[in-house]
């Protein structure tokens, strides 16, 4: 079985991982770099651009993280550094980086959600699964333990919350694209609901339903450089 290795930086070395999880992994990477649902400022485009008359270049390149399978769908997840490094009329170099986590969806799209670095290398120096901690950190609490819809997660309760502020209707709309209904909504420093079901409207991801009391949460997003934009859910 092949050890693997990481560098000066806690980055994996590629040539340390098995060929076939090497090439799912570059895929992956491929198919998010070109991700019809990037945000407004683009796609990724890895590379080098250089002006001798004006030296000055700009470089785009990617390194991984770590890699794994979602506990939930099986899918392989990993997550990745992307670093732009630019000088200007050879000047020192401006290094900037940005952290993602990155899967696909349920209608085979793929997802790029910017995870924080402190997070990530937090767990390398611990020895704990990086995929995990970077789910965590997101959801806030066990991932293992949430249904998970896109960017929201409904997290079980062993009681049941007091209802600060019972939310009238029954349907609410969260981060304008999911559908929640419940036989009970109410607020009480988070939001949470008595059999939820949460329906997706673009249809990306498939309708989540249970029975009981459960908090549901948005996502984290860490900032970002916008030389490297993630997906929109």
């Amino acid at each position: 079985m092949t050890t693997i290795q990481r560098n000066y930086f806690n980055a994996i070395v590629l040539s340390s991982v098995d060929a076939e999880t090497r090439s799912a992994v570059r895929k992956l990477v491929e198919c998010a770099s070109n991700a019809a649902k990037v945000d407004e400022h683009g796609s990724w485009d890895f590379g080098i651009d250089s002006n001798r008359k004006r030296s000055r270049w700009t470089a785009l390149n990617w390194d991984l993280y770590a890699f794994g399978s979602d506990i939930h769908s099986g899918k392989l997840l990993i997550v990745i550094q992307i670093r732009r490094s630019s000088t200007e009329r050879g000047r020192y170099v401006n290094v900037r980086k940005n952290y993602f986590l990155v899967g696909t969806n349920e209608d085979d799209s793929t997802f790029v959600h910017p995870v924080e670095s402190a997070v990530v290398h937090a767990a390398i120096r611990k020895g704990k699964d990086v995929i995990r901690a970077v789910q965590d950190w997101i959801f806030g609490g066990d991932y293992a333990g949430m249904l998970r819809q896109g960017d929201l997660a409904l997290i079980p309760m062993r009681r049941r919350p007091a209802k600060d502020s019972r939310i009238a209707k029954r349907t609410m709309t969260i981060e304008g694209s999911h559908e929640l209904k419940a036989s009970s909504i109410w607020h009480n420093g988070g939001l949470y609901a008595e059999d939820p079901t949460l329906t997706h409207t673009p249809g990306t991801h498939p309708v989540v339903a249970a029975q009981g009391i459960y908090k549901i949460v948005v996502g984290k997003r860490a900032s970002f450089w916008q030389f490297a934009a993630p997906t929109v859910d």
